[in-house]
């Protein structure tokens, strides 16, 4: 057992100071966090783009019929839920951001040398015949234990996050985007357009009010086919909302609360073990 725990320690002491594992996950943390305000950027993107035509009317009178557009009763129900959104974005924004700061307090130097001392420490009470002392070991392996978990357990916490969101979420985050990015598109070329609708209202010549007319009677049915086609674009944009939604509870909220339920229980287990296992009798 001797044996078993010094190779341990070693192991640990050289992950410390040897492999640079905080680099690496503090990477694959700005990574998350990035995707994070990426989507956070598309939903008030969204939000920006919806509240600037919302609430406007199409009209046109080609060849003196009156046809409406209301593009705000498309919107609606859409809006609301980019903007429940872009709420669920900031809340996952803000605890990625508090995961980082907590890798970072694991990498400060003061935290891996108080890791380094104990492993001595407990290296020494192991094979160090003066100073072996049961009650002494037991204190040491806690405190081991305790600042292990402090030092490596954010870490490792990173990179199984990152091995869960790429081989289960990647893919569907990506298409997410893509439909999103693509039905804000729609909603700003339907703004340009809204904009452009501009008809000048003097006196005019018959030949060119009848070609305004035309020209307005085609408009309008184009613009009603494009309100029928984004009607679909945004049921389809509202699920993949769904679908990235879903991806940083459970990213941000739902792994998150996972570990701190695991550090809390570790502790507990820590400070209340006995640690039977350790015993001199192989020593003498």
């Amino acid at each position: 057992m001797k044996v078993f725990i010094s190779i341990f320690l070693g192991l640990v002491l050289f992950l410390g100071f040897f492999l640079d594992v905080d680099t690496v996950a503090l990477q694959l943390q700005d990574e998350a966090y990035d995707r994070a305000m990426i989507a956070f950027g598309l939903a008030k993107g969204l939000n920006a783009i919806i509240s600037l035509i919302q609430g406007t009317e199409l009209s046109f009178t080609p060849v003196g019929v009156g046809l409406n557009f209301s593009v705000g009763e498309v919107l609606d129900p859409f809006n609301d839920m980019v903007e429940r959104f872009s709420w669920v974005m900031l809340v996952a924004t803000i605890s990625l951001g508090i995961q980082k700061l907590v890798l970072l307090l694991s990498a400060k130097i003061f935290l891996q040398v108080a890791l380094s001392l104990s492993i001595v420490l407990t290296l020494a009470l192991l094979w160090l015949k003066k100073l072996q002392n049961r009650l002494v070991l037991v204190f040491s392996l806690r405190i081991f234990f305790f600042l292990f978990l402090l030092r490596f357990s954010a870490v490792v916490f990173i990179f199984l996050a990152q091995f869960f969101y790429t081989s289960t979420l990647a893919k569907d985050y990506e298409e997410a985007s893509q439909v999103i990015e693509k039905t804000k598109s729609e909603l700003q070329e339907i703004q340009t357009q809204n904009k452009a609708i501009v008809y000048n209202q003097k006196e005019e010549s018959f030949f060119t009010k009848l070609n305004k007319q035309y020209n307005g009677l085609t408009q309008s049915f184009n613009i009603s086919k494009q309100l029928t086609a984004l009607q679909a674009s945004l049921s389809e944009a509202s699920e993949k909302i769904i679908t990235i939604i879903t991806i940083f509870v459970v990213q941000s909220i739902l792994l998150p609360l996972l570990y701190f339920w695991f550090i809390l229980s570790s502790f507990r287990l820590i400070f209340k073990s006995e640690f039977k296992f350790v015993s001199f009798r192989v020593a003498v």
